[in-house]
């Protein structure tokens, strides 16, 4: 375990509601108990990159405060120095699908006892050359129901805008040309549903559990377009009991890759993380020297 004494609390000024102004202090007095220096700044309305950026050789840790798009940008912040603080989790948005796979709660004082405890761990992040993805790079049904949804949509409702977005798409299934190259292996179709993933959790479900966070590799997952009922079947499958369940179906490519190079030939959109993307073509890589604090 590091002898950490410095930590910089990253916080997101919407989070909570916009009421995370509330929770500051408490969470400020409870991790003085073991950091000697534990200071918070807020991240501008251009998100956490640049802070994490320039407080990466500054502080010890750097906690993400608020949902998967800051830390996100928090991971893209420390990537990109030379420098590699320890990165926690105080997860306050939709889905926290990253403090999902690391079993971290969404009960404050849990949360705060984890980063107290300090147990860490490796963690693959997947690079397109410009930015760092921590958990899921996709496109097909539902993978944008994290941006489609509105923040006002999220807030009343909370997962279940996804949901309302989901059950709309689930009758208008697009059949998407992809080539996809995962460690010289290639394959060429049209996917109902496409997606690199590293952790466990995206958009909310826990589709890849155990999966090992520092093996170099990511998951990659295409589902086929086919008139047949059973393109359907899989995919409903996976959103119910995760990719193991789909792994023999006909209708259903995984690999486990290194590198993945992926030919967009729609030029439809992915998401990143939960954000919206748009590229014709992409070379996915993996790093694998970022530690993340679990639990």
């Amino acid at each position: 375990m590091k002898n950490s004494s410095s930590v910089l609390i990253i916080y997101n000024p919407n989070a909570k509601k916009g009421k995370i102004d509330e929770v500051l202090p408490y969470i400020k007095e409870r991790l003085v108990v073991r950091y000697p220096v534990v200071d918070m700044v807020p991240t501008p309305v251009t998100g956490a990159e640049e802070l994490a950026k320039k407080y990466a050789g500054k502080y010890d840790i750097l906690i993400a405060c608020g949902g998967d798009g800051t830390l996100h940008q928090v991971i893209n912040g420390v990537a990109k120095t030379e420098f590699r603080p320890l990165i926690g989790v105080l997860p306050f948005g939709t889905c926290n699908d990253v403090a999902r796979t690391l079993h971290i709660s969404k009960k404050l004082d849990d949360a705060i006892d984890c980063i107290l405890r300090q147990n860490t761990t490796n963690y693959d992040v997947m690079f397109d050359g410009e930015e760092y993805s921590a958990y899921a790079l996709a496109t097909g049904y539902m993978t944008d129901t994290s941006y489609v949804a509105s923040s006002r949509m999220k807030k009343i409702f909370g997962r279940l805008a996804y949901v309302f977005i989901a059950l709309k798409e689930l009758f208008v299934l697009k059949g998407l040309p992809i080539t996809c190259t995962c460690d010289g292996e290639k394959f060429e179709g049209k996917y109902i549903y496409f997606m690199l993933m590293n952790g466990e959790s995206t958009g909310g479900f826990r589709l890849n559990k155990g999966e090992d966070l520092a093996n170099g590799k990511v998951k990659v997952v295409m589902i086929k377009k086919s008139r047949h009922i059973g393109c359907l079947m899989a995919l409903v499958k996976m959103f119910m009991f995760g990719i193991k369940s789909i792994m023999k179906s006909k209708y259903v490519i995984v690999r486990d890759a290194s590198k993945v190079k992926i030919v967009n030939h729609s030029n439809e959109p992915f998401t990143m993380d939960g954000e919206k993307t748009m590229f014709l073509r992409k070379n996915v890589s993996v790093l694998s020297d970022i530690k993340l604090i679990k639990k």
